[in-house]
This record gives structure tokens, C-alpha cells and sequence, in this order.
């Protein structure tokens, strides 16, 4: 399950983009989330402070402009899950105000052998 999340983060740090019409959004007043502005990932990132279950942050240029990244990994249900458990990514790129400039959602869809 994990090749398949990366092969997902990889082809979106690439340029390409994995579109759903089934995901589900993280709403920005979640009270379990900073806010809609994702500095406050950032800053526990580059502080090597540990962030949500769910939440990954990559600080790179993105496909649309960005100069990061913020994935939330969730289940069907909307819950943060970790990547292992999630069924859905949604993955925001940043500017350098923190501010969501493009959304990518991913239905993960595995096969059990």
C-alpha cells in the first residue's frame, strides 16, 4: 500500500494529476487543523515537530506555482487517518503566504492479492 501512496505523491511532484469526483475535503475550520492558512504546517515541519496523524508536509516547487505541499490522508469517512489506513489523499499546494493555491484529490483504490 505504501508504493501505491508514493507512486500518487510522485506522479503530483511531477506534474501530473490524479483526479476524483469521490473525496472527501478537510473543511478549513476543522477544529482539529491550525486553519486554512498551512504555515503552521510548514513551521512544525521545518521544526521537526511532529504533525497530525493524516498530514505529511513536502517543501518543494509544485506543478502550479507553489512552494509547498500539504497532504491530508483520510479514510472514506473523512477521518485523518495514517497513509496506510487512508483511502483518500488531498494534496494542496502552497504559497509562500501559506495560502491553498490548487487542490489534487486521489481516490486510493487498492487491490488485495
Amino acid at each position: 500500500m505504501k508504493s501505491l501512496i508514493l507512486l500518487c505523491l510522485t506522479i503530483f511532484m511531477l506534474g501530473g494529476c490524479v483526479n476524483t469526483t469521490t473525496c472527501t475535503s478537510i473543511p478549513e475550520d476543522s477544529p482539529d487543523l491550525p486553519g486554512s492558512n498551512f504555515l503552521e504546517y510548514r513551521k512544525m515541519h521545518e521544526e521537526n515537530r511532529d504533525l497530525p496523524i493524516g498530514i505529511e508536509v513536502h517543501i518543494h516547487d509544485t506543478p502550479n506555482g507553489g512552494v509547498f505541499s500539504v497532504a491530508f490522508f483520510t479514510d472514506d469517512t473523512g477521518d485523518l487517518v495514517s497513509k496506510e489506513e487512508a483511502t483518500n489523499v488531498e494534496i494542496h499546494e502552497c504559497d509562500e503566504d501559506g495560502q491553498s493555491i490548487n487542490r489534487t484529490y486521489m481516490r486510493l483504490d487498492y487491490e488485495l492479492s
